[in-house]
């Protein structure tokens, strides 16, 4: 039923986050064979492996950079971007896509917000890194967007399902994203969502 209409489907699952558990998407992909689809998959393949180590590699750095307990949340999307590089690489060298895990990066971001502010913590350092911040967010959103449009161009079902996957994680890494600039940048109150 989910995939009935993949793109209105997409967006109508954005709008609602993080109201939806998107556990439709959690469940395993048929085995596709990406190799076999349209010259444009190969390279889709390249671009997309290429992105998610750039972005595993900024958000290690990041994690080395900003202070704690911000940093908690660059080190998940770190690995989370990893695991996200592995599945597509199992999925293209392989042809089989391993079971997806949904990310709780969203859930986790919002534990550390509310621990900095239970204890009214946001120090100078977090806010002079807002543009950091705001860059690896807008970051998360082109990545998002790439995938969904992948996901419309796609002709594979498998494929596209994906595709489509991949673009709900991005949108879960720029939900925690936003929150923590919306966090850092609200001086007078400690914002919740």
């Amino acid at each position: 039923i989910f995939f009935r209409n993949a793109f209105e489907n997409i967006m109508f699952a954005l709008r609602r986050l993080p109201t939806v558990a998107l556990r439709n998407c959690a469940r395993p992909l048929a085995p596709f064979a990406v190799r076999g689809v349209a010259t444009h998959a190969k390279e889709a393949r390249d671009h997309v492996m290429q992105i998610e180590v750039e972005v595993v590699e900024l958000y290690r750095k990041l994690a080395k950079e900003v202070p704690e307990p911000l940093n908690e949340v660059f080190e998940r999307l770190a690995q989370e971007e990893w695991h996200h590089h592995n599945v597509l690489e199992k999925a293209f060298e392989v042809g089989n896509v391993p079971v997806l895990h949904e990310s709780d990066i969203v859930e986790v971001a919002h534990n550390i917000y509310k621990g900095i502010a239970k204890d009214r913590s946001i120090t100078k350092e977090m806010k002079s890194l807002t543009d950091v911040y705001i860059n690896a967010r807008d970051n998360e959103a082109k990545n998002r967007d790439h995938y969904l449009k992948l996901a419309e161009e796609e002709t594979d079902p498998e494929a596209k399902k994906l595709w489509q996957f991949m673009a709900l994680e991005e949108q879960k890494h720029f939900k925690a994203l936003d929150e923590m600039v919306k966090f850092i940048t609200s001086t007078d109150s400690f914002y919740y969502w």
